[in-house]
């Protein structure tokens, strides 16, 4: 590995051009090498670790927000844009960031991140007063050494290792951060960062050298506002969620369900109606609806479960025998999760999965939603769903039906989400603590009492 210096801005750019196309380019502010003075250029999760739960909630939203956004977007499993969203957002990846510009490299290697937690006080769309947590962040220059590491493509592919150019999830409408930044993931890198083999060069320069070098590259551009940026603006729009471990004698206080550096100020004194602030609850603790005037006499078995469960990936399994044998039992199945879940839909939210049994052996799979204005739970229905017929075997076969859902998806995620209850409840982490209910491990039994209909008494 060449090490440079360059003092001016005519020999950076003679130290760039020196190694031409086929290198990519990561910046940084300070320079981590490891005991044999290699740069050490290691991923987020390597350095921060891993949380399992958070990592499957952003995973799911990362990739609803491709499939909302770019056109022709399927779902291939592929980790490198699959994690890119999470990477580039705030939280973390198994891939290391770096750009085809190294314009934008040298503005990193010459500005520092910084944050900090902020609360604000603010009102619901009905005036009601909370306090929303958020992590506002801001680049600072430097003035001291920056480092430019110079990434070798033709190294990266002798090692096995992909960089993966993320135009491919540029979205129809606006320019994502990541397109902003010529950005490249990667890896991915599980067990040891970058191998000093893929690092050509480590060049280091003022950062006010490296500032000039970077033009009018500046944080308003390289993060675009949520109004250009449409992943942005769609993971902002998730729900709030109410902080349990606070008390709330005098006033409420809620935190992003994924937390994420805010570089300006996105909330308004008067939050509009599609900012749902969540209060924890399990529609069997809700009284009846207020024009409700008689009990429905349906059998349901209700599943209470986590994000994590719910929110997880897994192959589509078309023979359930465990909730064959609670539809045996049972009129519904309601599998319901400990928040809500964001579609897009303007107030309302999915808040779980039905299945309702139907005459000559069809059953119907669909999604409780929830409307959800601010503070206020204003309404609990169903989205129409898909149907199926259960054979002789136990095995689950799609058919048409007159009310099928005409939105066009598959509604995959439903059906999977079956397949991990199945196996759930066979593994008992999904048990019966009374008849009709049961609630995976580790999951808060309780609803907040605030949580109730329209405005709270």
């Amino acid at each position: 590995m060449e090490k440079r210096h360059c003092e001016t801005l005519e020999e950076l750019r003679m130290a760039i051009e020196a190694y031409g196309p086929g290198v990519l380019y990561r910046g940084q502010a300070q320079h981590y090498p490891d005991s044999n003075s290699i740069p050490s250029l290691s991923t987020t999760f390597q350095r921060q670790g891993c949380v399992p739960d958070l990592m499957i909630k952003w995973t799911y939203y990362a990739k609803r927000a491709l499939q909302h956004l770019v056109r022709g977007w399927k779902k291939t499993g592929d980790t490198a844009t699959n994690q890119a969203i999470l990477q580039h957002y705030g939280f973390r990846s198994f891939f290391l960031d770096a750009s085809g510009d190294p314009r934008v490299a040298a503005w990193f290697a010459s500005n520092r991140f910084e944050s900090k937690i902020a609360v604000n006080l603010v009102e619901d769309c009905f005036e009601d007063p909370v306090w929303l947590r958020t992590l506002n962040a801001w680049f600072v220059p430097t003035e001291d050494i920056g480092h430019l590491y110079l990434i070798s493509q033709k190294s990266l592919r002798q090692s096995g290792i992909q960089a993966v150019h993320l135009s491919e999830i540029a979205t129809d409408q606006g320019a994502p951060r990541y397109v902003r930044q010529d950005a490249y993931m990667v890896g991915p890198l599980i067990q040891s960062g970058l191998s000093g083999d893929c690092i050509p060069c480590h060049i280091t320069a003022p950062a006010e050298v490296l500032r000039n070098f970077a033009e009018d590259y500046n944080a308003g551009w390289l993060f675009p506002e949520p109004s250009d940026d449409p992943v942005y603006r769609e993971l902002l729009a998730i729900p709030w969620e109410k902080m349990r471990h606070v008390p709330d004698d005098c006033l409420e206080a809620f935190q992003r369900s994924l937390e994420l550096p805010e570089y300006s100020w996105h909330l308004q004194k008067h939050m509009p109606p599609r900012s749902a602030m969540y209060r924890p609850f399990w529609t069997r603790d809700l009284p009846p609806p207020p024009a409700c005037q008689t009990a429905t006499a349906t059998q349901i078995a209700q599943l209470l479960c986590s994000g994590s469960l719910y929110h997880g990936a897994s192959t589509p399994r078309f023979i359930l025998p465990e909730i064959n044998k609670l539809l045996e039992e049972y009129d519904e199945i309601s599998i319901e999760v400990d928040g809500l879940v964001y579609h897009g839909m303007d107030t309302r939210y999915g808040k779980g999965v039905g299945i309702v049994k139907m005459p000559e052996d069809i059953v119907c799979v669909f999604e409780y939603g929830v409307d959800h204005p601010g503070l206020r739970i204003m309404g609990v229905g169903r989205f129409y769903g898909l149907h199926y017929r259960i054979d002789s075997s136990g095995g689950w076969e799609r058919v048409m039906h007159e009310d099928d859902c005409t939105c066009g998806s598959d509604h995959a995620e439903n059906f999977s989400l079956l397949g991990r209850v199945d196996l759930s409840l066979k593994d008992r982490w999904l048990k019966c603590v009374e008849p009709g209910l049961y609630v995976q491990n580790g999951v808060d039994l309780t609803s907040d009492p605030l949580a109730t209909w329209g405005e709270p008494s």
